[in-house]
């Protein structure tokens, strides 16, 4: 929910001209059947206190049902002069049967009908949305794995994303327009600013992500494990999988680094044609694979990714062990 608070504060404070005040609201008397459909909060805006009644599930929403919940819904908060409906997403449809039946609701960044405060504006026209694609650009896989490894998945915006990652925000608008033409995120505007939302919840975004993600791994040389320096000894590939598995680690140590870092560094060190005595495999990863490192290994989900098509049983048996030891 705090993420649609974000957004519903921001639309409205810019929309109405006026400050937002939103803190939760007791809950206590309301039917089960009430609390597993809404979520309350209660409003502040100006000096008006209204009832903020948020839409868990739009699935089989309907205007006459809510019509019928509002005395319920309205008799937990008494003081309050009004309320407004707030969803995620409405149908169009649903919408105009909203408004013709003076319902004050709000769809963030899209549309907002609240007639005792004054403020009707319409749903804006759709949006040209980017046409799917086979398979993501590194800078976009880059986003999507970002995205995994967040504790929570807040909104951020192509400049938040450029710090965070070391792209252009031009080249993480670009990441959005994708993500959101593959329908794994929504894409929304305020002001002029881009928010990617991700509504879906890791486990469900990482299955419908799969198809478009490819390995990160750009190509594999050999060189002298002396001669890699020691803040370059990210563990990837085996050597990483084994430190969260049963699985033996292989006698040539594997670590990953970026191409940036390469490039910095590939006219200084030779590369070894054949496995030797103190050797180790660098794989040269299409994004920084530092960027999600933790404990001196790679991500895990750009590690499966890494190994998903091999054929050892034994890789295969520990990768599945790692995701699901460290569930999403």
């Amino acid at each position: 929910m705090d993420d649609l608070k974000d957004l519903f504060v921001k639309y409205l404070s810019e929309v109405a001209g006026q400050p937002i005040a939103w803190r939760q609201a007791a809950v206590d008397r309301l039917p089960p059947y009430l609390a597993q459909r809404y979520h309350l909060v209660r409003l502040s805006i100006g000096q008006r206190r209204f009832l903020g009644i948020l839409l868990k599930d739009n699935s089989d929403f309907s205007p006459s049902k809510f019509i019928k919940h509002l005395r319920p819904l309205l008799a937990s908060a008494s003081d309050v002069e009004g309320y407004c409906l707030m969803a995620r997403d409405l149908p169009s449809y649903i919408r105009h049967r909203l408004a013709d039946r003076k319902v004050p609701f709000v769809v963030p960044g899209r549309q907002l009908y609240w007639p005792e405060l004054g403020l009707v504006v319409q749903a804006r026209r759709p949006k040209c949305v980017s046409a799917p694609t086979e398979t993501f650009t590194p800078a976009t896989q880059a986003v999507l794995i970002y995205a995994m490894c967040q504790d929570d998945q807040e909104p951020v915006t192509p400049k938040m994303l450029s710090e965070e990652l070391g792209y252009s925000a031009m080249t993480m608008s670009r990441a959005l327009d994708e993500i959101e033409g593959n329908e794994l995120g929504q894409v929304v505007r305020f002001g002029r600013e881009r928010l990617l939302i991700f509504h879906k919840d890791k486990d469900d975004l990482w299955q419908e992500a799969l198809p478009y993600l490819r390995n990160p791994i750009r190509e594999t040389v050999r060189v002298k494990e002396n001669n890699l320096p020691k803040d370059l000894h990210l563990k990837a590939g085996e050597t990483a999988l084994a430190t969260m598995s049963m699985l033996i680690p292989p006698k040539e140590p594997v670590y990953a680094i970026g191409r940036k870092a390469w490039k910095n560094m590939a006219s200084k060190v030779e590369k070894i044609p054949v496995e030797e005595e103190d050797t180790c495999r660098l794989q040269v990863w299409r994004y920084d694979p530092a960027l999600f490192a933790r404990e001196g290994r790679v991500d895990r989900f750009s590690l499966y990714l890494s190994l998903r098509e091999e054929t050892d049983e034994r890789v295969e048996a520990a990768l599945e062990e790692m995701m699901e030891e460290d569930a999403l």
